[in-house]
């Protein structure tokens, strides 16, 4: 071969390799650029939350940026007339909050699924804590929480995360349970109850086609 065919044989090469990176590099941050969901798993947490049967329990999918907010929760019982379901972000070091809307809850329903796509996206504002609280209706304070808090959870790999969960509970008739005897309990409760509720949502076919 010709020493000149052998150097553009060369570079020929390094311009495909060059090219074949550039897209694998803009296909990455394509990826990269889409909004990944805040998964938050909630529970009645005694530290935390005031009303409500201790056993409800459920899970949060948060897609801040598009205002996507999914829930799937069991064990809230249906309320009166005059009474709403709200969730809401808490930010716990300001006390801040933001509604992210009200639902209600009919008799004799298993897993109540809540779905909004809020009309603009959620604001950044350091968010930690998902709440669910019991609101009046009407409401005469409708930008803050009820005192009535149903259901906590934190958001992952934040500091609360570990807040929320008491480093020893309190005695039963027997000694003090530290936390990761009686917490680990919960935790494998939770992980069950998303991995069942998503495989409902999956089997069913609920989404927005996006």
């Amino acid at each position: 071969m010709a020493p000149g065919r052998g150097r553009i044989s060369a570079l020929n090469a390094v311009a495909a390799t060059l090219l074949a990176l550039t897209a694998v590099l803009v296909e990455a941050g394509t990826l990269s650029a889409e909004a990944l969901p805040i998964r938050v798993i909630l529970s009645h947490i005694p530290i935390m939350t005031t009303w409500g049967p201790p056993d409800a329990n459920g899970v949060v999918m948060l897609v801040l940026e598009e205002g996507d907010v999914r829930a799937d929760l069991v064990g809230l019982p249906p309320l009166s007339q005059n009474e709403r379901y709200e969730l809401w972000l808490l930010q716990s070091r300001s006390g801040e909050t933001y509604s992210l809307g009200r639902f209600t809850v009919a008799s004799d329903t298993p897993v109540i699924q809540v779905d909004f796509l809020l009309p603009e996206p959620v604001p950044d504002r350091g968010w930690d804590i998902v709440l669910v609280t019991v609101e009046p209706e009407p409401d005469p304070d409708p930008a803050s929480p009820d005192p009535r808090r149903v259901l906590a959870g934190a958001f992952p790999g934040t500091p609360v995360e570990l807040q929320l969960v008491p480093p020893v509970l309190p005695k039963t008739g027997g000694e003090a349970t530290t936390r990761p005897a009686q917490w680990a309990g919960l935790a494998g409760a939770n992980v069950l109850l998303l991995f069942g509720l998503q495989r409902l949502r999956r089997s069913r076919g609920i989404g927005r086609g996006r």
